[in-house]
């Protein structure tokens, strides 16, 4: 029924009318309150870490209540405009209820920025070569973080010495530090690597006597990786990567071998050894008098060959000397330490690494 006054009259079943009933007033329905108008919508900061936004519109008379969604949180005031205050991060809607009771639309969503400490990812660079820098200002270094940050530098944990050359840093550890535009902020370290150019090492060179196989002495640092291969000659490698490995199937004369070594940014570079396979150098003439010059018998090669065993024999094939761990000292003596007589004796060498030879060596005094 409409607002406005009514009586009523009564008609009974032969036709008469009553007389008016006294007035009923229906009155007026108030209107409903418009939704609130958002205005001023402030962020949390680090002074102050929550929000606030500015509700306008609200009824020009009587008292009202505002309700927030969610959460159902009552606000009560009177006047046209009022500061909601003490938002946490989230998003808000806003209804008022006038002094009849009437309550309005909700306004439109209020997003209020989670307060805190912003997001902060750091991928340290990758590695690069002396004499190279790396810029740690470069976007790909903080890619992920939040947007809209304002990043320094810094040598030390605690901020409190600035780094002045980001764009060109050294080896070692700095700190990025974010801040953002409400004025929080994170710091973290990112680590510079920057390597030294390798110095290869492939060892000395070597000779070696009546064998095919050695062990290499090469030189790797840390961080670097190295490979052996063969320039000249020949050489089958235990492991090719190892620089202490074990080489075999050398041919006899020069074998060039090169240790390749590379950082993990440096360009690859070589260093060369040789391996030089000889025969065993037997004298077949001693003369141990004593004077400095061929007194023993001496066998040029013998430290390659392990434990090694001289065996002397007289020309009728009687054993006449014997020593199972030979070592270049034999000058012409027999069993008892006495001198053998000027003759032509009989060499059995037999060595731990398998090599046996036989000949002839005169003693001449």
């Amino acid at each position: 029924m409409q607002s406005g006054t009514y009586n009523y009259t009564v008609t009974s079943a032969d036709g008469c009318l009553s007389v008016p009933s006294a007035n009923v007033i229906i009155p007026t329905v108030p209107a409903a309150p418009t939704a609130p108008v958002i205005g001023t919508i402030t962020q949390p900061t680090l002074a102050v870490p929550t929000g606030s936004v500015i509700l306008n519109g609200l009824p020009s008379s009587g008292a009202w209540t505002i309700t927030r969604i969610p959460g159902a949180v009552i606000t009560s005031g009177t006047g046209i405009s009022n500061t909601i205050a003490n938002l946490p991060g989230g998003i808000f809607t806003f209804s008022v209820t006038n002094a009849a009771g009437c309550k309005s639309s909700g306004s439109v969503p209020v997003t209020i920025s989670a307060s805190g400490v912003p997001t902060l990812v750091i991928t340290d660079p990758a590695p690069v070569c002396y004499p190279s820098t790396v810029d740690i200002t470069a976007a790909v270094i903080t890619e992920g973080s939040d947007q809209n940050l304002t990043f320094t530098y810094w040598k030390d944990a605690g901020a409190t010495i600035s780094y002045v050359s980001p764009s060109y840093s050294t080896a070692g550890t700095y700190y990025i530090k974010s801040t953002s535009s409400s004025g929080y902020s994170n710091i973290k370290p990112v680590n510079v690597t920057v390597d030294q150019p390798p110095v290869p090492n492939a060892g000395i060179d070597q000779e070696i006597y009546s064998q095919t196989n050695t062990f290499l002495d090469a030189m790797l640092s840390p961080n670097e990786t190295g490979i052996w291969s063969v320039s000249s000659g020949s050489g089958s490698f235990l492991d090719q990567t190892d620089p202490k490995t074990s080489v075999s199937e050398l041919s006899k004369g020069v074998n060039s071998l090169i240790w390749t070594v590379k950082g993990e940014a440096c360009t690859a570079v070589s260093d060369t050894m040789n391996v030089i396979v000889s025969d065993l150098v037997v004298p077949s003439l001693i003369t141990p008098n004593m004077d400095g010059r061929n007194d023993y018998f001496i066998i040029k090669g013998l430290q390659t060959l392990g434990q090694t065993e001289l065996l002397i024999f007289d020309r009728r094939g009687a054993e006449v000397y014997k020593n199972v761990n030979y070592d270049n000292t034999w000058n012409g003596v027999d069993f008892n330490n006495k001198p053998l007589e000027e003759d032509t004796y009989f060499y059995i060498i037999k060595s731990q690494n398998g090599v046996s030879l036989r000949g002839f060596i005169v003693i001449r005094r």
